[in-house]
């Protein structure tokens, strides 16, 4: 059956960055969720307000670009570039690391996978989250490991492979544009 009714539990865990944003109101039923145990299709890292960690492409099978979207509820640094809360990263072997700093006042940094394709008529679609899709997360000493299937009904698990490691690095929070840095008056 292609449809799917979840309970709240079910939501939580499968889209729990959905979740927390619009709660009850998420629609229940999903066409052709992960068949996959234990497949989520977004996952939430807990870090600390302008945390740092690391994107690693491990590998990439799909004829299909694959993306990883991180999202954060304030701004999403990536190699230094900000980004007003999510951006998307493409698959690149050359260049395989991303360092990505996270501002954040809800302690998480979102993740999930996205992939683009072409579709009948030659348009360019961009999807998450429909048709099979999901990711397998396992935990690391250092972070995570993501395993995901795109929107084929395959449930191999290999279409992207990359991991979010900790540095150990909590950047000083950035300061606004025009503000000046006080010093102590001389007495």
């Amino acid at each position: 059956m292609p449809y799917k009714v979840f309970t709240e539990e079910e939501l939580e865990h499968l889209v729990p960055y959905t979740w927390r944003r619009r709660g009850n109101a998420v629609d229940r039923t999903r066409w052709n969720p992960p068949r996959v145990k234990g497949a989520c299709q977004q996952h939430g890292i807990p870090v600390k307000d302008s945390e740092v960690v690391s994107l690693v492409f491990e590998d990439a099978t799909s004829d299909w670009e694959q993306l990883v979207h991180l999202e954060s509820d304030v701004e999403t640094l990536v190699d230094a570039r900000p980004y007003k809360r999510g951006v998307l990263i493409p698959y690149d072997l050359r260049h395989a690391k991303h360092r990505v700093a996270c501002r954040t006042s809800e302690g998480k940094l979102w993740v999930w996978n996205v992939w683009q394709y072409r579709g009948p008529q030659g348009e360019l679609r961009l999807e998450s989250c429909e048709n099979f899709a999901g990711m397998l997360v396992e935990e690391l000493p250092n972070g995570y490991r993501y395993r995901c299937n795109e929107g084929r009904d395959d449930d191999d698990y290999d279409d992207l492979i990359f991991r979010i490691e900790r540095t150990g690095v909590v950047e000083p929070p950035r300061r606004k544009r025009g503000s000046r840095r006080q010093t102590p008056s001389k007495r």
